[in-house]
């Protein structure tokens, strides 16, 4: 009877890590990466804020090539013409698509209040479901 005990721990064990192993990340005292609390999806990492947007590629209006914004706060510099713009200049270019800061894959991206912003709101990576939202007030 111990042994069927036993081995029905074993069993139960095994299982209850294999259902954990794609939630665990595997690094620091947090072994599993679950989304912002602000986010309130079902990713399993994600940001919120400007300031974390992930980096961006946009369009120059110049030259047509693609431009890297790594950073919301960097300049926008093209690498293939002359063309530069600082960072308040970004709701004016047009946005390609941003780069998950996980895994770089392009995110899928949108606006939920295109009448109150021209900026891009929320992304989210449909490789390693990192998400990200633009923090701000709704009043």
């Amino acid at each position: 009877m111990t042994g069927q005990i036993r081995a029905l721990l074993r069993m139960t064990k095994h299982i209850g890590e294999r259902v954990a192993k794609p939630l665990r990340r595997g690094d620091g005292p947090n072994k599993f990466r679950l989304s912002a609390m602000d986010t309130a999806t079902t990713t399993y990492d994600g940001d919120d804020g400007w300031a974390k947007r992930p980096p961006a590629v946009l369009e120059c209006p110049r030259c047509g090539g693609d431009i890297l914004q790594h950073h919301s706060r960097d300049d926008i510099d093209c690498p293939h013409c002359v063309a530069e713009f600082s960072y308040q200049k970004f709701p004016e270019l047009e946005l390609n698509h941003l780069t998950c800061p996980v895994c770089r894959s392009e995110m899928a991206h949108g606006q939920r209040h295109p009448e109150a912003f021209d900026l891009v709101e929320w992304a989210t990576c449909n490789g390693c479901r990192y998400h990200w939202e633009f923090k701000h007030s709704y009043s």
